[in-house]
């Protein structure tokens, strides 16, 4: 008897949680709010947004470490931010809770931003969300490696091997960019990623369901395992 076993529905084939486009929304609307108060300075926005190795280790302003992931240099950063902040935002949002994302996330983001301001000039500025941006591309990459199983472990590394060199892989250098806390963003992504992995694994293991295939003819039925058996 020669049986294949295939992987039938997951956790990622049902349909995302109904309030993510609403979380997505909020969001974004907050970021771009924030945003513009700080290209504006709006109610001296400038000054109390961004983070400095002196305003946060010297003058113990440590709210800046959170408060500078929403300042942006100007309208093309938060846009370059914002084409996958969003999207992903809706994908975290819609198969995972809400402590991942944005709770976690936002939270490593400051720690992100305390680890590479350690190793600026004191007066030197650190601004925008692209740490938690490659926090959340990284934790969403390593969840769906590990939970989607359609595929075999060769595709599915391949797959996020290339999203990865896609979307978070530059392909020119800029000064003005801190590709320190791009990578220490996705290094506690994949972190995450295994983590959260590991807390739910139960959860999502029963939301897969197997299908056997058989491939021999004159095989009996009632040998086959039951279908639709939960792994």
């Amino acid at each position: 008897m020669d049986v294949v076993t295939k992987v039938k529905e997951n956790w990622f084939t049902k349909k995302p949680r109904s309030y993510s486009g609403t979380v997505t929304i909020l969001l974004g609307f907050f970021l771009f709010t924030t945003s513009f108060m700080f290209f504006g300075n709006v109610q001296g926005a400038a000054g109390w947004m961004a983070a400095s190795p002196h305003s946060v280790f010297v003058e113990h302003q440590y709210w800046r470490l959170w408060t500078t992931l929403f300042a942006h240099a100007d309208f093309g950063h938060l846009l370059a931010n914002s084409i996958l902040f969003l999207p992903f935002a809706f994908l975290l949002a819609g198969y995972f809770d809400l402590f991942l994302f944005p709770m976690l996330g936002i939270f490593l983001g400051g720690l992100i931003n305390f680890l590479v301001l350690k190793t600026m000039p004191e007066y030197s500025t650190l601004i925008g969300i692209s740490g938690v941006v490659n926090w959340m591309g990284a934790a969403y990459i390593t969840l769906h490696f590990l939970i989607d199983r359609r595929q075999n472990f060769r595709y599915r590394f391949a797959s996020a091997l290339f999203l990865t060199l896609i979307l978070f892989v530059p392909d020119t250098y800029r000064p003005e960019v801190s590709y320190l806390s791009h990578l220490i963003g996705y290094v506690l992504g994949v972190i995450s990623g295994v983590f959260y992995y590991g807390l739910h694994r139960a959860t999502f293991e029963k939301a897969q369901v197997l299908e056997y295939i058989l491939e021999d003819d004159e095989v009996p039925p009632e040998e086959l395992p039951e279908a639709g058996a939960f792994f």
